[in-house]
């Protein structure tokens, strides 16, 4: 079975872990973490630089897709497999940009500043609290949220559909994205 190029498997496995990582300490400094503490701010830090290493990585992503033709999808694939396999991996792409990029504006907005492990980036927003009568930190920060869920759950559905694939139809796709030896 083909399989796509060496940097794209292995920025495909360390942007699931990123995501991971991103979706629990969220989830922690969020829900589980005193507000105001040394521990929360430490999160929100972390959180924050992890975020613009994603964005980093996603754009080498993106250009690696660019030069690199991905491989053919399977010939037992059905179109409305195919058109859903295409469509959520371009949720795959937008997706993170889309919260790489909210979660900017929410800090930028917030007066707070985009550091990456303590050296400062640019700043793409101005510090306001309310346009139009929104409050521009609570928006972006429930946008972040919610699509930060939205991709938590696309993953969910490419994981399944992945599982469904290699127990179900007997095709192991996971291959095209695996290290090692291949068995076809």
């Amino acid at each position: 079975m083909e399989r796509y190029v060496l940097s794209a498997r292995v920025l495909h496995w360390l942007m699931a872990a990123g995501f991971f990582f991103m979706w629990a300490s969220g989830y922690a400094m969020t829900s589980l973490v005193a507000e105001d503490t040394a521990l929360e701010e430490f999160l929100f830090g972390i959180h924050i630089s992890a975020g613009v290493t994603l964005g980093g990585l996603l754009l080498l992503r993106i250009l690696i897709r660019l030069f690199n033709t991905p491989p053919l999808l399977p010939d037992f694939m059905p179109s409305w497999e195919k058109l859903g396999s295409h469509l959520g991996h371009l949720g795959l792409y937008a997706l993170p940009a889309a919260i790489i990029f909210v979660g900017w504006a929410e800090t930028d907005f917030g007066g707070h500043g985009v550091n990456w492990f303590g050296v400062a980036m640019p700043k793409l927003f101005p510090t306001l609290d309310t346009l139009w009568g929104l409050q521009l930190e609570t928006v972006t920060a429930n946008l972040h949220k919610w699509f930060a869920y939205g991709m938590l759950a696309l993953t969910v559905v490419h994981v399944v559909a992945v599982a469904k694939h290699r127990w179900v139809d007997g095709h192991d796709v996971l291959q095209r994205m695996a290290f090692g030896s291949t068995k076809d």
